[in-house]
């Protein structure tokens, strides 16, 4: 879909609670001390679990996509979903994304996902070729990133004591729009959906 005079830049996800978005900042503290330059680090409070990055999104779609959001939340098995380890895409000897992964209830998420990407497709959306894989985006290397700040952040990850958070049970998704702005992106709600299970 192209950007038109009428579209918001949008995308489908799983909000995170405080202790989680709090833990994560503490990684980021961690992950900054040891990388001081060539990464541009998430706010925290922003992080989120991205079911499907919709981009350019018609308004006059919100709605058919939040009502479409409901038989694939109410399909959903309750979730339990941990906090894993570091990561990074597309590979650690090639940082370009670091991020925390997500373990637990992973069939579960893997089928609200689905119902997901399926509602995107049904509205107009191309069908994602790459596969779901759930993670929490900490910070994206810089372009002009050294190839020494690259192998930092590999030792880094190697270094960091994960916090131990509580599970958690995901009870909404969420149809966000995102602002980008010079400061970074802007997030705000255009819409939740129960997870009954989880509820």
């Amino acid at each position: 879909m192209t950007r038109t005079a009428e579209s918001v830049r949008t995308f489908i996800a799983l909000p995170l609670p405080e202790n989680w978005s709090n833990a994560l900042a503490d990684v980021i503290a961690q992950m900054q001390r040891r990388v001081p330059a060539g990464v541009r680090w998430v706010d925290p409070l922003g992080t989120h679990l991205t079911l499907k990055f919709l981009g350019a999104t018609d308004i006059k779609k919100i709605e058919p996509i939040l009502s479409g959001l409901i038989p694939a939340a109410t399909a959903t098995k309750s979730l339990e979903l941990s906090l894993a380890q570091l990561g990074t895409f597309p590979n650690l000897r090639n940082p370009r994304v670091i991020w925390a992964g997500v373990d637990g209830s992973l069939g579960g998420l893997q089928e609200l996902q689905q119902g997901v990407e399926q509602l995107a497709t049904d509205l107009g959306w191309a069908q994602d070729s790459r596969p779901f894989r759930p993670h929490l985006t900490l910070g994206r290397m810089r372009d002009r990133a050294t190839a020494a700040q690259r192998v930092a952040v590999t030792v880094a990850i190697s270094n960091v004591v994960m916090p131990v958070v509580p599970m958690w049970k995901p009870n909404l998704v969420r149809l966000y729009r995102s602002e980008l702005t010079p400061q970074g992106p802007i997030y705000t709600s255009l819409g939740d959906v129960a997870l009954p299970g989880n509820c």
